[in-house]
């Protein structure tokens, strides 16, 4: 089986920086991993390395929160016409195609080796529960678990199966030690078993001791001497992150008790009357705040956020390599006083001077004096990527609440906040909440995810060179192979 790597990530401050130093598992060099985990600051060290990596443009510095999964869902136009966009072998589903193929590898081996950090992190802490003391235990231990949940839920919905069709499929493996081993591949539901098993693990272990459950985000530099370890706590993956992530997972995976239970967990944690941890955004404070910061439950830290703007959405590239979404596809999917409609959309022209919507949500933030600390604090929204939303609750709440009323009440929660009037037929719910998901969620790799768990037969594609498109879906444009790497190296 292939090398896992360990990450060592020296992070002074908030995730600012990094020195990069590679370190393979093999016996050899457990001493220079004993050396890492020798004291609190070396734990922190390895546990904010994971934190960092997730920021590679593998993962959600890239394609895993826009250049994959949202072309996947067929937000994106297609204008030069057939197969000839940079994106088109995969968003025609050609997972056989060799770029195709290396790029879902890539995905595997960089989620695989970090559950081998967190593992390895889960191992050395109880070992040195003296040495860490009961908090620092239950905050590097719990996120450890959680980040060690989340990376296979990843996993898991990349390859695993539909559960709705068949949770039993086998699917993916599941790694619970920093042992280099073949794991066998465990059946759908048998890894969500683990998948829940671990985030109620981390969920125990942050309860008493997340300080975000009585201070809050803490989104703020610590005071002398206090340093940062318990501070940014909505860039970790919190108490309130973690119920939130068990909400996420347990939908998925056709779990709607348990999605309920804590999604609404969630948001009377956090949306308390006299105390809102995180709080709707209150539209026309910062419209350069696209993300919506205050209502992110988890977000990435990403210096190099405007890559993402760069890379993929500028209207300074080329309609073969552009995100777009075709301007009809854009007006019909928000009512005109959306907040998002108005705040993440702009019409600008191509290099070819044809005014076109263009997707802004991560175009880059001005700063009219960088060296005002109190405007740069007040900006800290811009190296923001979202990774789970409060607005996410609302709409599970939404789909598995039985009583029609709560029902409604969830989804015009979030409506409100965007700046649109009540739903007040039921009826339209479902279709309601598939328009929600897709202007919510795009540009954070969520759509596809969505179609997959109702088994969706048919997507919209908003243009092609023809005209509109529907896209006719099935198991197979749902479920990549698993890659060349892993099953060569296995024997059942």
């Amino acid at each position: 089986m292939k090398k896992y790597i360990l990450y060592i990530l020296l992070i002074p401050g908030l995730l600012l920086s990094s020195c990069n130093k590679w370190l393979e598992i093999d016996p050899e060099d457990r001493i220079m991993e004993d050396n890492l985990f020798s004291s609190r600051e070396g734990f922190m060290v390895a546990l904010n390395g994971v934190y960092i990596e997730m920021s590679s443009s593998t993962l959600y510095g890239g394609w895993m929160q826009v250049g994959l999964f949202d072309v996947l869902a067929q937000y994106y136009t297609d204008a030069m016409g057939y197969n000839t966009h940079a994106y088109s072998n995969y968003k025609d589903f050609q997972y056989e195609q060799e770029g195709v193929k290396n790029t879902y590898q890539a995905i595997w081996e960089k989620y695989y080796n970090l559950i081998v950090n967190c593992n390895s992190i889960i191992e050395h802490c109880d070992k040195a529960k003296d040495l860490l003391g009961d908090k620092y235990y239950s905050l590097i231990k719990g996120e450890a678990l959680a980040l060690r949940a989340f990376f296979h839920f990843e996993v898991l919905r990349i390859w695993g199966p539909i559960f709705k069709e068949n949770p039993e499929a086998l699917s993916i493996p599941y790694a619970e030690s920093s042992v280099i081993e073949v794991r066998p591949l465990l059946a759908g539901n048998v890894v969500y078993e683990k998948i829940l098993k671990d985030l109620k693990d981390a969920e125990s272990l942050l309860k008493n001791q997340d300080p975000i459950i009585t201070e809050g985000t803490l989104f703020s530099p610590g005071g002398f001497g206090e340093g940062n370890d318990l501070h940014y706590r909505n860039l970790r993956l919190n108490y309130f992150a973690v119920q939130a992530l068990i909400a996420r997972s347990a939908l998925y995976c056709n779990d709607q008790p348990t999605a309920l239970e804590y999604a609404k967990k969630v948001v009377t944690g956090v949306q308390k009357e006299d105390e809102e941890i995180f709080p709707f955004i209150v539209r026309g404070q910062d419209d350069q705040d696209r993300v919506y910061k205050t209502e992110l439950l988890f977000a990435q830290y990403n210096l190099k956020r405007g890559d993402l703007w760069k890379n993929y959405f500028s209207n300074s590239l080329s309609d073969a390599s552009v995100l777009r979404v075709s301007d009809d596809m854009v007006d019909a999917m928000y009512e005109e006083t959306d907040y998002r409609y108005k705040n993440q959309w702009k019409k600008a022209k191509s290099p070819q001077e044809v005014e076109q919507y263009y997707f802004i949500k991560y175009s880059e933030v001005s700063i009219s004096n960088p060296d005002n600390e109190k405007e740069k604090q007040q900006k800290e929204h811009r190296y923001l990527v979202p990774m789970i939303r409060v607005s996410e609750m609302y709409y599970i709440i939404a789909e598995c609440e039985a009583d029609q009323t709560l029902a409604l009440n969830a989804i015009n929660k979030v409506r409100n906040a965007r700046a649109l009037k009540n739903l007040t037929d039921y009826s339209q719910l479902a279709s309601e909440l598939e328009k929600e998901y897709k202007r919510e969620f795009i540009g954070e790799g969520q759509l596809f995810f969505y179609y997959k768990r109702l088994a969706k037969e048919q997507i919209e594609y908003g243009e092609g060179y023809w005209g509109p498109l529907t896209v006719e879906m099935d198991t197979d444009k749902y479920i990549p192979s698993l890659p060349d790497s892993e099953k060569n190296n296995r024997i059942d």
